[in-house]
């Protein structure tokens, strides 16, 4: 059963579009915070099952799934990866992030989306496992009432980002900083936007975060937080 399958309002809501943006896990590529504490294969290996449960999340999704991966040499293993629902209602994009910081990627990365006629969207990274049907539910049900919804992550950054209006100018944002999510807030509200901020747990850029992602998932019925749980304790990282 979907993870979103009991809620009516997630089965109806077949025009808000789930958009991964992510980076291939490869050795000496990213998580470079993760890096200074883990080898290189663990850091690929945790990112690979990190992505595991981001892709969970996308074949749950009711509505358009759209795959983002960094590099355009990725767009045909992006294609391999297993986002699609396993009834094949939920049509999968793939898209390349293509040149320039991360809020340059993501306003060209808006504008197509927009073309596309996807107005109402969820962006989402592939480093928060901790992510839960919850969130997807306010996410959604703020839009109902506000033109952007920015699900705050204990750092001071995002772990998920909705709109229905389209993003302002981002490419001079404080990305990867403490600041992300007031600028962001504040970009949205001077564009004139209603903004809603809900709390969305953290994502995994430190060592110091594996212990409460272990504890976050202890118990979770996902089989990737299942799985992602089972190799941070077999690793010590609990």
């Amino acid at each position: 059963m979907s993870q979103f399958s009991r809620n009516s309002s997630i089965a109806q809501r077949l025009d808000c579009a789930l958009v991964l943006v992510f980076r291939r896990p490869r050795e000496h590529h990213g998580k470079r915070r993760l890096a200074a504490s883990l080898d290189e294969r663990a850091v690929v290996a945790l990112c690979r099952l990190m992505l595991d449960c981001a892709l969970e999340d996308l074949r749950a999704w009711r509505g358009p799934v759209v795959l983002v991966p960094e590099d355009r040499d990725d767009l045909d293993w992006a294609r391999s990866l297993p986002a699609m629902r396993s009834d094949g209602r939920a049509p999968v994009r793939v898209l390349a992030q293509g040149a320039g910081n991360l809020g340059r990627r993501l306003e060209r990365l808006d504008r197509a989306l927009d073309a596309m006629q996807l107005k109402r969207r969820i962006y989402i990274g592939s480093d928060a496992p901790v992510l839960k049907p919850r969130h997807y539910l306010r996410a959604i049900a703020g839009l109902a009432g506000h033109d952007a919804v920015l699900a705050a992550a204990r750092d001071g950054g995002v772990t998920m980002m909705a709109t229905r209006r389209g993003w302002p100018r981002l490419a001079g944002l404080p990305w990867g900083s403490p600041g992300l999510a007031h600028a962001l807030s504040a970009a949205c509200r001077k564009a004139g936007q209603a903004v809603l901020r809900i709390p969305g747990g953290f994502d995994v850029d430190r060592y110091s975060d594996l212990g409460p992602l272990a504890r976050a998932l202890r118990g979770d019925a996902r089989p990737a937080r299942r799985e992602l749980h089972r190799w941070l304790v077999l690793n010590r990282l609990a």
